[in-house]
């Protein structure tokens, strides 16, 4: 069975519209209901917002189209489209879309595998996983689909498999991003090690003066000719080591180091995989005690698909 996982839409507030490539793939014989004959449930994890012309979108790809409450819906004037798009296209829905009540959450059973839906905004801390895991026992299911960080994401934890498809037109989100701590936590560990490397090399530093000032106390006792030759030697050095002390003056090098940070300061402006939310949606196929995740995803006017495989233990 296919089932399709998706939400955090926010149209018109955050995004105009879902991608048109996303379109064509989901709703490929648009004249006909359902318009996808192959996709057998959709999930909406909600935040569909004041958009009717989505909600029936999604209501028509499939003959069962269940959705449950996001955290900036308003349960009134959602409740009041489904009626209204229910209404013209009567197909089979969870207890409550009908009504005036739309769940948190719901579940349903394919073959030996239990799964659960929700937005997510009432798990605190949101997103952690052992807050997922604690939800996902509470719900006694196999899977968990959750939505409201924007973001994918498809791990495996206490034997449970945890889906999160993102969101589907890439609306932007006010929670901080997590890879940024992690890039924190990084740099601190390799300050550390650069002030642990420092001090090592200044006491190996140290000890190799104190033998060459040995060396060469010894050196002018054996003879005063010696000593001329150790002077010489260390004018030329010192000499040396002001050409090389000049030479960062050097425009070309002036140059260099202004063109890498102009370069680094436009690559802050440019939108990548890691600082911007991409649209992205999930498919999962379900059948016996396997589920086969794919993940599409938009980027750079260009759809991208992985794959994901849990086997329920």
């Amino acid at each position: 069975m296919l089932t399709l996982a998706i939400g955090d839409l926010f149209i018109p507030e955050r995004s105009i519209d879902i991608p048109q490539k996303f379109k064509r793939l989901l709703a490929p014989n648009p004249q006909s209901i359902p318009t996808n004959s192959k996709i057998n449930r959709v999930v909406c994890l909600g935040n569909i917002l004041n958009s009717t012309s989505t909600l029936q979108f999604l209501n028509t790809i499939s003959p069962k189209f269940e959705l449950v409450k996001g955290e900036y819906d308003d349960a009134s004037i959602l409740s009041q489209q489904l009626s209204l798009v229910m209404g013209s296209h009567t197909k089979s829905t969870t207890s409550g879309n009908c009504g005036v009540n739309v769940p948190m959450y719901s579940r349903f059973v394919h073959d030996n595998l239990k799964i659960g839906y929700t937005n997510g905004y009432q798990i605190v801390p949101r997103g952690d996983p052992l807050a997922l895991s604690a939800f996902a026992r509470e719900l006694d299911v196999d899977v968990l689909i959750w939505g409201g960080t924007h973001r994918v994401e498809a791990y495996t934890l206490d034997g449970k498999f945890f889906v999160n498809p993102g969101s589907a037109t890439g609306a932007f989100s006010f929670d901080w991003p997590e890879f940024e701590e992690e890039e924190e936590e990084e740099e601190e560990e390799e300050e550390a090690d650069a002030e642990r490397e420092g001090e090592n090399q200044e006491e190996a530093t140290a000890a190799k003066s104190a033998e060459e000032k040995a060396t060469d106390d010894n050196t002018e006792k054996a003879s005063g000719h010696n000593k001329e030759t150790n002077e010489t030697t260390e004018t030329e050095n010192s000499t040396k080591k002001e050409e090389a002390v000049g030479s960062g003056n050097d425009p070309k090098e002036k140059q260099d180091t202004a063109n890498d940070l102009e370069a680094f300061k436009k690559s802050l402006y440019e939108a990548t995989e890691l600082n911007t939310n991409i649209p992205s949606f999930c498919i999962l196929d379900t059948k016996g005690s396997t589920c086969i995740l794919y993940i599409y995803t938009y980027f750079n006017n260009e759809v991208k698909v992985d794959k994901v495989t849990y086997n329920k233990e």
